[in-house]
C-alpha cells in the first residue's frame, strides 16, 4: 500500500494518494503502536502529500506531531527531525504565521533569516545548520563528524581515497567496496545528459535559485544579478550569481552524487531536486570548479578531468572487480578542496565554470564573433531559465525578483571580448521573425489578412472560451486549473517557416554540409511543443505525442507553463501521468483551433516562383528555394548509382523510387507515369514472373513474395501514391469530401513514402514480417496500411526508410544520411 501510495504521489495524483496514505497510517498503528519508526515516517509523508495537495489545514496540525514526535523518539540530532523541522517552518511561511515560524526557530535556537528556499541544487538550508550547530550535531549517521574529522579544515590536493570518502558516506575501511558503486552512480548520472546544452541550463538554473533565495532574504535594495562568461578559446562556460552562496560546513552536501537536500527537505519553490546535476557538472566535463561565498565564510572546490577519471576507474573495476587489494592501484583523482579568505568588498554568490570536452563551443558559435553573439543569446533564451516564461508579454505575472533579475554576457573568442546585457524572457517566434525581418505576425482571435504567422497566448479563461473540447473534460480542468497552466500556440504559413526564419535569425551558412546537424541541435523554436515548469523552460522541444498530422504539427509550436504543484523534475525528461494526458489533447485542440485560422495567413510564393507577379519576386522565391535545397545537402551527382542523403520531399520520394524501380532493387513494376496535379500521384501494371530470386525467405529475400501455386503475379490498373511521411496520406484521408487535397482510402493499391509512423487515429500500419509476407502484394513492401472502418481493402505501403536498413545489410544498396523533410 505504501509503495502505490509513493507512486501516486510521485506522479501528482494526490487524490489518490492521500487516501492511501490515511488507510496505511491506521493500519500501522493499530498494529505498531504510535513510536514505531514506520508511523514517523507515515505521518510524516501523510503530511507532505496533504501540503502538495494545498490542504494546509490538514498538512499544518500532521507536520507540528510529526516534527514533536520525532524530537521526542529520535532526538533533536537525528536527520529526520532536522527534515521534519525544515517541512514544518517551509508550511507556517507557506501559509503566512511568521510568527509561528519565528517562534518554532527560536525555541530551536535556529536563525530565522535563514528560512528560505534551497538556494542551490545541492545546498544544506542555513536554518537547518544553525540549528546543528547550536544543538552540537555531528554524529557518523548525520556525516558531519567524518567531514569534520578525515577531510581538511583548510586546503589540500586530495586523493581518490578522499573523494571518494567526500562524495559517499563510507570511512576509509569501506572506501574500496564503495569505489565501483560511486563510478555507477556516476555513469548513471552523466549518462542520463544527452543535450549539448545541459551545462547552460544547470549551470543558469542554480544561479537563478540563489538569487530567487537571496531576494526572499533581502527584500528591500537587493537587485538580483547574473553573468554568463564563455570562452570560446579556452572552452570554457561560467556563470556568477550574487545569491545565498554555499556555507563551509555545507561542502560535503554540496557534491555528493543522488543527494538533494531540497528533496529530503521538502523545499517546492526551487526547480529541481534530484541531486544529479552537480554530479554531471564535476563528471561530465573536463574540469569544474565552484567558488563561493556567504556572509560567514569562502572556499572553493576543483576537479580536474573528472570525466576520464571515473570512466577509466569504472572500466578497471568492471572488468575486475574481484575485491581490490589497493586504492592507489587505480587512477588518482586530482581534486581540490580548500576554504579562501572572504572578500569583504564582496557580496554573497557563487561562481561556477565547468571546461568542455570537445569543441562545442566552436562548433555551436562558429568563427565570426557577431554571429556568435546571436546564437549565445539565442542558447540562453531558448534553453536556459534566463528564457523564462512571460504571459501576454505582462511582467507584473513575474515574480519581484525576476521583475529586478539583471543578465550580463560576456564572450570571448581568441583575443576579442564582448560583453552585453540581455533582457530575460523567452525568444517567441514571433519576436524572433519581427528581429528577422518576416512578414507580419498577428494574433489568432485578431488575425490579420497575409500574416506569415498566428499567435496567442492561452489560460485557463481562454481555453474556456476557445476551446470547447478541452473545457468540458472535467479532468483536464481539474490538471489546469490545480496546475495553473497557461502557454503560447503559433501557427505558420508553411512547414519550414521555424526553421527557415531560426536559420536566419542565427546566420546559418545554406552552403555548409554541416548545417543540417548544426541546426538540428541548435534550432530550439519550431514545429513541437516546450515545456517550462514555473516559468522555467526544461529541456529541449518534443515532438507532439499525438501521431497523426504531420503538416499540422510542423507548423504548430506550443509553450506550456505548469505552475501551481506540479513538481520541478517533470517535463526535462518526462511528464507527469496527468500532465501527458492533458498535454496530449491540448496540443490537439490546439492544432485543431490554429490550423482553422489559415485563411488569414500569407500564401507565400515559396513553393513554386511562377505564382510570383513579376521577375523580381520570382528571382527572391528562386534564392529561398535554392538556399533550402542547399541546406539539405546534395541529392544525387552525375555518375552516381545511389543518392547522396535521403529524400526529403515528395519529389525526391519519386526519384528515389524510380532509381530502384530501374535498378531492378523493386522488380515487377510497368509505370504508365506521374502526375503533378491528379487526385493520386502515378499509374501502374505490376507483372512478376514467379521464381526463386522472388521468393520470401526470412533470410536471404526478406521483401519477397508469396506465389500461389507457383503462379506469377499480375495486376493492372494500380494506383500509387507518394509521402515524405505515412501520416501525410492520412491527414489527406481524413479531409471532408471535396477539400483540397482530399484522398479516398479505397482508391489507393500502393503508397511510397521516406519514412512511418506507427500509430494514427482510426488506422495502423502492420509491418510485413514471417506471419503475413503472403498478404504482400508487391515486392518490397514494408507495412499494410488498415483503416477500422474499411476491413476489406488494405494499402501496402513500401517505407524507403525501412527498405535501405535491411538491404543494407546484403549489400544491395546504402543507408542514406537522413535529412529533416521539408514541404515542397
Amino acid at each position: 500500500m505504501n509503495n502505490l501510495a509513493s507512486a501516486y504521489r510521485l506522479r501528482g495524483r494526490l487524490g489518490e494518494a492521500v487516501p492511501l496514505l490515511e488507510q496505511l497510517l491506521v493500519n500501522c498503528r493499530q498494529v505498531l503502536g504510535d513510536d514505531h519508526p514506520k508511523i514517523l515516517v507515515s505521518v510524516g509523508n501523510l503530511a507532505l502529500a496533504d501540503e502538495s495537495a494545498g490542504r494546509r489545514s490538514e498538512a499544518i496540525p500532521l507536520l507540528e506531531q510529526t516534527f514533536a514526535d520525532r524530537r521526542r523518539v529520535l532526538g533533536d540530532d537525528h536527520p529526520d527531525t532536522l527534515g521534519a523541522l525544515n517541512n514544518l517552518v517551509s508550511a507556517y511561511r507557506s501559509a503566512g504565521r511568521y510568527a509561528d515560524s519565528h517562534r518554532l526557530c527560536s525555541t530551536s535556537r535556529c536563525d530565522n533569516t535563514s528560512l528560505v528556499s534551497v538556494a542551490h541544487l545541492f545546498i544544506f538550508p542555513n536554518n537547518v545548520i544553525t540549528y546543528l550547530e547550536s544543538n552540537s550535531i555531528g554524529g557518523p549517521a548525520f556525516g558531519r563528524a567524518s567531514i569534520t574529522d578525515t577531510l581538511p579544515s583548510d586546503r589540500t590536493e586530495m586523493s581518490t581515497d578522499k573523494l571518494v570518502e567526500l562524495l559517499t558516506d563510507q570511512q576509509p575501511a569501506k572506501i574500496e567496496e564503495a569505489l565501483y558503486e560511486l563510478c555507477n552512480t556516476i555513469s548513471n548520472i552523466v549518462s542520463s545528459y544527452d543535450d549539448p546544452y545541459d551545462a547552460f541550463a544547470e549551470l543558469v538554473q542554480n544561479a537563478l535559485d540563489a538569487t530567487a533565495a537571496a531576494r526572499e532574504l533581502n527584500q528591500d535594495g537587493f537587485i538580483p544579478e547574473i553573468s554568463v562568461n564563455v570562452d570560446v578559446s579556452r572552452n570554457t562556460l561560467t556563470v556568477c550569481d550574487n545569491g545565498t552562496g554555499i556555507g563551509w560546513e555545507q561542502r560535503k552536501w554540496a557534491v555528493k552524487p543522488n543527494y538533494s537536500l531540497k528533496r529530503r527537505l521538502g523545499q517546492r519553490s526551487s526547480r529541481g531536486e534530484k541531486g544529479a546535476a552537480l554530479t554531471f557538472l564535476q563528471f561530465g566535463h573536463s574540469e569544474f570548479s565552484l567558488k563561493t561565498q556567504t556572509d560567514q565564510d569562502s572556499w572553493k572546490y576543483t576537479i580536474v578531468d573528472g570525466r576520464n577519471w571515473f570512466e577509466r576507474t569504472y572500466k578497471i573495476l568492471d572488468e575486475a572487480p574481484s575485491d581490490p587489494t589497493n586504492i592507489g592501484d587505480h587512477p588518482q583523482a586530482e581534486f581540490a578542496l580548500e576554504r579562501v579568505d572572504r572578500d569583504d568588498d564582496s557580496t554573497s554568490g557563487t561562481t561556477a565554470s565547468v571546461r568542455f570536452p570537445d569543441n562545442r563551443l566552436s562548433e555551436l558559435l562558429g568563427d565570426d564573433p557577431k554571429i556568435a553573439r546571436k546564437r549565445l543569446e539565442y542558447i540562453l533564451l531558448t534553453r536556459t531559465g534566463i528564457g523564462f516564461y512571460i504571459h501576454n508579454s505582462d511582467n507584473e505575472t513575474l515574480a519581484p525578483w525576476q521583475k529586478d533579475l539583471q543578465v550580463s554576457v560576456s564572450l570571448t573568442m581568441g583575443t576579442d571580448t564582448s560583453n552585453w546585457s540581455v533582457k530575460p524572457g523567452f525568444l517567441f517566434p514571433h519576436v524572433m521573425a519581427k528581429q528577422a525581418g518576416a512578414r507580419k505576425s498577428s494574433l489568432l482571435t485578431a488575425s490579420k489578412k497575409n500574416s506569415e504567422l498566428l499567435f496567442d497566448y492561452f489560460d485557463e479563461s481562454w481555453i474556456k472560451k476557445y476551446l470547447e473540447r478541452i473545457s468540458k473534460n472535467p479532468r483536464h480542468m481539474d490538471v489546469i486549473h490545480r496546475f495553473e497552466v497557461r502557454g503560447y500556440v503559433s501557427y505558420a504559413f508553411h512547414n519550414s517557416w521555424y526553421e527557415d526564419v531560426s536559420a536566419k535569425h542565427l546566420e546559418l551558412p545554406a552552403d555548409d554540409t554541416d548545417t543540417s546537424v548544426l541546426a538540428e541541435s541548435l534550432i530550439q523554436v519550431n514545429g513541437g511543443f516546450l515545456v517550462a515548469v514555473r516559468d522555467f523552460p526544461t529541456g529541449r522541444r518534443k515532438s507532439f505525442l499525438h501521431r497523426s498530422g504531420a503538416e499540422h504539427k510542423s507548423r504548430t509550436f506550443v509553450l506550456l507553463n505548469f505552475g501551481g504543484d506540479y513538481k520541478p523534475d517533470y517535463g526535462r525528461k518526462n511528464l507527469s501521468a496527468e500532465a501527458h494526458a492533458l498535454v496530449l489533447d491540448l496540443c490537439k485542440a490546439l492544432i485543431a483551433f490554429t490550423s482553422d485560422k489559415r485563411d488569414a495567413l500569407f500564401r507565400g510564393t515559396q513553393q513554386s516562383a511562377h505564382n510570383a507577379k513579376n521577375t523580381h519576386d520570382a528571382g527572391e522565391a528562386l534564392k529561398e528555394d535554392a538556399k533550402r535545397m542547399q541546406s539539405r545537402g546534395l541529392l544525387i551527382k552525375s555518375g552516381d548509382r545511389e543518392l547522396s542523403r535521403a529524400p526529403a520531399t515528395e519529389t525526391e520520394v519519386v526519384a528515389e523510387f524510380v532509381r530502384l524501380v530501374s535498378n531492378n532493387i523493386l522488380p515487377g513494376f510497368e509505370i504508365y507515369g506521374f502526375l503533378a496535379r491528379g487526385i493520386l500521384d502515378g499509374y501502374f501494371d505490376y507483372g512478376l514472373s514467379f521464381g526463386k530470386n522472388h521468393m520470401y525467405d526470412v533470410d536471404e529475400i526478406p521483401f519477397g513474395v508469396a506465389f500461389s501455386e507457383g503462379r506469377d503475379l499480375k495486376s493492372s490498373g494500380q494506383w500509387m501514391e507518394f509521402k515524405v511521411r505515412s501520416d501525410a496520406l492520412i491527414d489527406d484521408i481524413k479531409k471532408n469530401a471535396g477539400e483540397s487535397g482530399k484522398k479516398y482510402f479505397s482508391l489507393i493499391d500502393l503508397l511510397i513514402c521516406e519514412s512511418i509512423d506507427t500509430a494514427t487515429d482510426k488506422f495502423e500500419l502492420i509491418e510485413i514480417n514471417e506471419d503475413n509476407y503472403d498478404e504482400r502484394k508487391y515486392f518490397g513492401v514494408t507495412h499494410l496500411l488498415e483503416s477500422s472502418e474499411n476491413n476489406e481493402h488494405k494499402i501496402q505501403v513500401i517505407c524507403l526508410q525501412k527498405l535501405r536498413e535491411i538491404l543494407a545489410g546484403t549489400g544491395k544498396i546504402s543507408e542514406l544520411r537522413e535529412v529533416t523533410p521539408l514541404e515542397e
